[in-house]
């Protein structure tokens, strides 16, 4: 990437940035915001981190924008104004301003970008670039990474989704007879505009097509469980907007997403004991060619990621859907946007 171009992102980024903290209306602070977070997937894409590219476009520009949105709904637009706000403005910008000084100081002391003789390059990250292939034919390094080589740390930042999750939805949570008392549910008023429904059911079969493509071709090309799962959730929420959340509620219960999101822990959880009890160490994926049909041990880490993958889409296509209706609804779980 020519470097007058890098200049040119990290302008319009700093400038999002600045945007979204100055303006009080939330509603288009949360929309510049949404707009920073695709410049960033520039970014990351122009430094070959196509992954994380991928997961800030669904996750930050995506997901996260409508949990905003939702949010302001429930709360207020407008940011009022208030004497200590200057103050801490004021220190906020003294401790960034210091802050970016100091990283300006050391960069001439960071290794060139993409130099293979970086201390980086020189342990971990070059064994995994050499013995992928050879130790699970998965083109797709990052991948290998996150599902094989650092699955135990994987497994537990699936746990930290779930545990989001319910603990949103613990707190939120109205009960009816605590609904009745408190009444301040915003009425949901339904769209009528069949332009808007009959778009978003045509868009979510080939959103979820697609989420699921990510999700099973993750080994060779960016994606994954969670690019692939945030995908689905979002496609879940699509529907939510255009209808209302009683209709998703008929396909995708209260119970079924919790349900749903704790299966995807127990998948990945359940595949490292089964590994455990082959004999194997904990998600060692290899000792699975021992009940896998026609599968060596090679491949069977190849296929043992998938499992996990699904597993991972599952807990955080639940958890994205749980976290809008806790915040769109208030806990009520019978209004929403």
């Amino acid at each position: 990437m020519i470097w007058q171009f890098d200049v040119i992102l990290l302008t319009l980024v700093l400038v999002c940035a600045v945007i979204s903290l100055s303006i009080r209306d939330l509603m288009a602070s949360a929309i510049v915001f949404g707009a920073y977070s695709f410049l960033m997937c520039l970014v990351w894409t122009g430094m070959g981190a196509v992954d994380v590219a991928f997961t800030e476009a669904a996750v930050g520009a995506g997901v996260s924008t409508v949990f905003f949105v939702a949010t302001i709904y429930r709360t207020t637009r407008q940011s009022n104004y208030k004497r200590k706000d200057l103050f801490i403005r004021s220190f906020s910008a003294v401790v960034v301003s210091v802050v970016a000084l100091a990283l300006f100081a050391v960069i001439a002391d960071f290794p060139y970008w993409g130099d293979p003789f970086s201390p980086v390059n020189d342990y971990v990250g070059s064994y995994y670039i050499t013995h992928t292939m050879a130790h699970s034919n998965v083109p797709n390094v990052v991948t290998s990474v996150l599902a094989d080589y650092r699955g135990f740390d994987t497994m537990f930042e699936t746990c930290v989704v779930f545990v989001a999750c319910i603990g949103i939805y613990a707190i939120l949570r109205r009960r009816k007879k605590q609904a009745k008392a408190e009444d301040t549910a915003v009425k949901h008023v339904a769209h009528d505009s069949l332009i808007i429904r009959v778009a978003s059911q045509i868009m979510v079969p080939f959103m979820q097509l697609f989420a699921l493509y990510v999700v099973a071709h993750g080994h060779h090309s960016p994606g994954g469980g969670f690019q692939g799962g945030v995908v689905l959730g979002a496609s879940v929420i699509l529907l939510a907007l255009a209808f209302n959340v009683k209709t998703t509620l008929k396909y995708l219960s209260e119970k079924s997403m919790i349900a749903y999101s704790a299966i995807g822990v127990l998948i990945f959880a359940g595949t490292g004991l089964l590994c455990m009890f082959l004999g194997g160490n904990f998600l060692d994926y290899s000792v699975l060619s021992q009940i896998l049909p026609y599968t060596d041990e090679v491949m069977a880490r190849s296929h043992a990621m998938l499992i996990v993958e699904i597993g991972v889409a599952l807990t955080v296509m639940s958890a994205m859907y749980g976290i809008y209706l806790s915040l769109a609804t208030d806990g009520h779980f019978d209004q929403g946007l």
